[in-house]
């Protein structure tokens, strides 16, 4: 599984298990990353740490509201029996950044959603109290409003969901609910000190704020593991490389995918592990007693969601449909994907008119070229035959429509503000209002010098 070391040495999610199996436990497992992943790999730890018929005895679970107090307190807490405890704390609200409390909160909603009332309300008190608000401040009168939710937590207008939080608050409210205080005190000190002898903490956390000191503090006090599916390419070509989760996720199956089957499972899935991990279950039982997944399986019974980001915000975006876009781009991000993803996804359609104006620029110049059959004599045989493979000249000449729809100057600007939106994105700046401004300028034929 693709990961990062951190802190203790232990690089990997197997070197973790492999710790833990030789009887070398280490007092903390910080895992982070996606929270799938982090998830599925805790309770891997949890299941090597405790044998099952002692399990509901040694281990303790901590929803995502439980404060750094609490966490402490469990900790300090002897087991009923011999051998210690193991405490697992799921996606922590205390160690979330800010940045990313977008995400926990549509985790919540899902939640509601789901018919979890009390875990989505006391992730959403956790979320609350960050702000300082209570649940009788947001099911009151004069509760937050989408102002106040982006400005103290960086939630905007696209992502809130006022009739969720006024329901949840009541629900929270009704049954004297309130988030934990958030003091790191208590934690900070039993780690400076040492865990109690047989004690281990399993944090699978999610994406967390490493700048937080209590991040680096589990970290130190035992090691940190990033699990994720990585990505390849340049920024503004990015691919996900499935084959080190996937052969994980397939792991006693005896199935493989074989490297066709990858590039398409990445096209359909992304790198949301969630969704990756449920087809390759199905296609695991498509394929029977065959050993390879192949590509014809992927394109067999994985469907491509009618909300796939990529084809419709490109789709718009070449049609150059503004309101769509702009549609497209609220409706992907409140539904919990990535902005990274986003500008990737611009950046590699705007990269992809601009091949296509200058190969044809190459060769006729600047004339426009008036039919598919003039491309097709002309501009086809240009291509390296390599770069065809099985692609037909159609789709080719359809790009090379969709590209004269703007001017060479504005692609070009286009792709230097998706790279400033990129530099917005890592650093913790607005990379949402810089996306939005790129597509008013460039969709609504505006000049893009000077964009966000």
């Amino acid at each position: 599984m693709a990961s990062r070391a951190r802190a203790g040495g232990a690089s990997t999610l197997e070197a973790c298990l492999a710790e833990v199996r030789s009887g070398a436990a280490r007092a903390v497992y910080l895992l982070d990353g996606d929270p799938f992943l982090t998830g599925r790999g805790a309770r891997l730890l949890a299941e090597a740490l405790v044998p099952g018929a002692d399990r509901s005895l040694r281990l303790a679970e901590l929803d995502a509201a439980a404060s750094p107090a609490e966490v402490a307190a469990e900790l300090s807490t002897p087991s009923l029996l011999r051998g210690g405890k193991v405490v697992l704390l799921c996606e922590p609200a205390f160690l979330t950044a800010r940045e990313d409390q977008a995400e926990a909160f549509r985790r919540a909603r899902e939640l509601w959603g789901e018919g979890r009332q009390r875990e989505a309300a006391r992730r959403l008190l956790a979320i609350a109290a960050r702000a300082g608000w209570t649940a009788g401040e947001l099911s009151g009168p004069e509760a937050p409003g989408p102002g106040e939710w982006r400005e103290e937590l960086g939630i905007d207008e696209g992502s809130f969901d006022a009739g969720f939080v006024a329901e949840a608050a009541r629900f929270a409210a009704e049954r004297r609910m309130a988030a934990s205080g958030d003091d790191a005190a208590a934690l900070d000190a039993l780690l400076s000190r040492g865990l109690p002898p047989g004690q281990v903490l399993l944090v699978a956390a999610g994406k967390v704020d490493g700048r937080l000191p209590l991040v680096k503090k589990l970290a130190a006090a035992g090691t940190r593991a990033t699990l994720r599916v990585e990505r390849e390419g340049r920024w503004d070509d990015e691919r996900p490389v499935l084959r080190p989760v996937a052969d994980a996720l397939l792991a006693g199956t005896g199935k493989r995918l074989s490297p066709g089957a990858e590039a398409l499972l990445g096209e359909r899935v992304g790198d949301d592990a969630r969704t990756l991990a449920s087809e390759l279950a199905k296609l695991a039982a498509f394929v029977g007693k065959r050993t390879s997944i192949e590509a014809a399986d992927v394109e067999a019974i994985v469907a491509r969601s009618s909300e796939d980001p990529f084809f419709a915000l490109t789709s718009a975006v070449e049609s150059r449909d503004l309101g769509r876009a702009l549609a497209v781009l609220d409706r992907t991000l409140s539904g919990g994907g990535s902005i990274h993803a986003v500008v990737g996804l611009l950046a590699s359609a705007l990269r992809r008119l601009v091949e296509e104006r200058e190969r044809a620029r190459r060769v006729a110049g600047d004339r426009r070229i008036g039919s598919a059959r003039e491309w097709e004599e002309r501009i086809y045989p240009s291509i390296p035959e390599e770069e065809r493979g099985d692609r037909k000249p159609f789709g080719y000449w359809m790009k090379y429509q969709a590209s004269l729809r703007f001017g060479r100057a504005e692609l070009l600007d286009g792709l230097a503000s998706l790279a400033e939106a990129d530099v917005a994105a890592k650093s913790g700046g607005d990379a949402r209002a810089a996306v939005e401004m790129l597509l008013l300028r460039l969709l609504g034929g505006g000049d893009l010098r000077g964009a966000a």
